[in-house]
Order: structure tokens, then C-alpha cells, then sequence
């Protein structure tokens, strides 16, 4: 299947992306752009904390794992202490042994490794903003 905009449509709905590198944020971003969806940036886990307290309507939080200040695992536990049924995506370049479930255990909804492809990561997201979940 070919990305078009019917494939993934997501007006109305809001992501937060949570990285540290650049490149990886040009990439969700030209990544997103046809979905429609609105795009909040966060550098790091403290950053983002707070950018869910002031936004709570949050549809999605696409997570690293590995970034300064607080990483995506704690960061993952205090936002979902909060707002135990937002979606968190935690995507990661290093596969450490037990992070998988570190993760799971901190309430990650799902894990995704980069390099990541397009299709999974559209479809990935698609399977949660395509339905009208909120907190």
C-alpha cells in the first residue's frame, strides 16, 4: 500500500514527539506531515512531563528512550501515573537487554526500534489515532 493522505488521516488529532536528536526530528516530521496532525516537540522526559500537564487532550506521545535531563522510561511512568490511558510509543536506536520490558513495565502501550520505517511506524501509530481514543 502506498502512503497517501486517505491512508493515514489524522486531522483533529495531536502527537507528542518526544527526541533529543535532530535528525530524528526531521524524519517524524516529514514522516507526519501529510497525516494532518497536529505536532507538539519535547527535547527531553522533563519536558515532556510538563507539556502533558498543560495538554492532557494529548492523542498519542511518540517517546525516545535514551535523552538527557529524564529518559523516556521514567518519563513514561510519571505521564502515565497521571493520565493512565494516554499511548505512549517508546521507539529507541539501542535494544539493551531488559529495556523491552523496563519499558512495558513503566506503561508503554508499544516499542519500536530505529532505524524505523515509514510504513511501521504510520502504521504503528495509525492502529491508535485512526480510532477516537482520549483520556
Amino acid at each position: 500500500m502506498e502512503f497517501t493522505d486517505a491512508n493515514y488521516s489524522w486531522e483533529g488529532k495531536t502527537v507528542l514527539i518526544v527526541e533529543d536528536n535532530d535528525t530524528s526530528n526531521i524524519y517524524f516530521e516529514a514522516a507526519l506531515r501529510k497525516t494532518k496532525a497536529t505536532m507538539i516537540w519535547a527535547k527531553n522526559g522533563m519536558d515532556a512531563v510538563e507539556i502533558v500537564k498543560n495538554n492532557p487532550r494529548l492523542d498519542l506521545i511518540l517517546m525516545d528512550i535514551n535523552m538527557p535531563k529524564m529518559d523516556g522510561i521514567e518519563a513514561t511512568r510519571i505521564i502515565k501515573s497521571l493520565y493512565p490511558n494516554i499511548i505512549i510509543v517508546v521507539q529507541t536506536a539501542f535494544i539493551l537487554s531488559g529495556e523491552e520490558g523496563l519499558c512495558q513495565e513503566a506503561g508503554c502501550d508499544e516499542f519500536i526500534t530505529k532505524p524505523i520505517r515509514l510504513k511501521f511506524l504510520l502504521d504503528t501509530l495509525n492502529r491508535y489515532l485512526a480510532s477516537p481514543v482520549k483520556i
